[in-house]
């Protein structure tokens, strides 16, 4: 027994740890967003992401109990190419680049708490072409989330010097909306080839289009030399790349072994508030009272709408961060 709940406190721990990971995505984007322009960032993160996840797969696939859900081949099927393809460029190429074209003119507070939105987001379109519903309490919290981010919009916003605040929240909505959009079909490609190998070939895709559009539009790599440069900027490229577009997964995976994944799940729903926290702590940016409790409401309404979730739409938040 007593093992049993030191175990059910680690997954806990594990829960956590990963809302906190997919928290600070916009805090450790936003100081590489303001160094390198958005479309070659986009690339970097991305050819980061391939080698680090590279690396991920080699030691998990040799792991019999990690490869049966992570992946143990590279082999995948013709016809799922077209699907991966787009899973890659619009739900991560897309919501990567409008992630970081936000941050030019909003603060990581505001763009956190619109990335928080993708439990709905993905339930709406789900809705739309899977035949899910949501029942009261859930249309309840989703218009009480609603107000609050139209209260946000209008409110207080941490000023960034030449940006468009509305702008900004253009970009991440379209940012939130991409990575929603193909969260049922990339749940579907994770369960059948497992979580990492599928990110690796998504992330493999936008690397690609990546190298094409670097000819295309003559982009200056040399900005690579300016992550170089900094300590800071090359750590928090790795982490953007690998920590939360890889290394997440297998924590996420132990605390769905440790607690269940309902659980593991609603600990995610910490995320706008992370955000939110870490911003104010380590980008100086403002903590306002009003915005406490508006953030501090999104976190409770998400709780609500996660807990009264049907099945199906609760699988899809398995696979939608990467």
């Amino acid at each position: 027994m007593q093992n049993r709940q030191g175990n059910a406190f680690l997954g806990w721990i594990a829960a956590i740890s990963v809302a906190v990971i997919w928290g600070v995505t916009g805090v450790v984007s936003k100081p590489l967003s303001m160094a390198v322009d958005p479309l070659t960032l986009v690339f970097f993160r991305y050819v980061t992401a391939v080698i680090g996840l590279s690396i991920i797969f080699f030691f998990t696939s040799k792991s019999k109990s990690l490869s049966e859900d992570l992946g143990s081949s590279m082999r995948i099927e013709k016809k799922d190419y077209l699907k991966i393809a787009l899973c890659g460029i619009i739900g991560q190429g897309a919501f990567s680049l409008f992630n970081f074209l936000s941050l030019s003119h909003i603060g990581a507070t505001e763009n956190g708490v619109i990335q928080g939105m993708q439990p709905f987001a993905t339930v709406f379109f789900g809705m739309m072409f899977m035949n899910f519903r949501m029942n009261k309490i859930q249309w309840g919290a989703f218009i009480v989330s609603a107000l609050c981010i139209y209260a946000m919009s209008v409110g207080p916003t941490n000023s960034i010097e030449g940006g468009t605040p509305m702008l900004g929240y253009v970009f991440v909505t379209c940012s939130m909306l991409s990575l929603a959009w193909t969260a049922h079909l990339r749940a579907s490609l994770a369960e059948k080839y497992g979580s990492v190998v599928s990110m690796l070939y998504q992330y493999i895709s936008v690397a690609v289009l990546g190298i094409v559009v670097v000819f295309a539009m003559d982009l200056d790599l040399s900005q690579i030399n300016i992550i170089l440069s900094s300590p800071l900027l090359i750590t928090l490229l790795i982490f953007l790349g690998t920590g939360i577009s890889g290394g997440s997964y297998l924590v996420q995976l132990y605390s769905f072994k440790q607690i269940g994944v309902e659980k593991a799940t609603m600990a995610l729903n910490l995320m706008p508030l992370v955000g939110y926290v870490v911003a104010v702590m380590t980008l100086g940016e403002e903590l306002v009272f009003s915005k406490t409790v508006i953030v501090s409401i999104i976190v409770v309404a998400l709780y609500v709408f996660t807990k009264y979730e049907g099945k199906e739409p609760a699988i899809t938040l398995e696979a939608q961060k990467a």
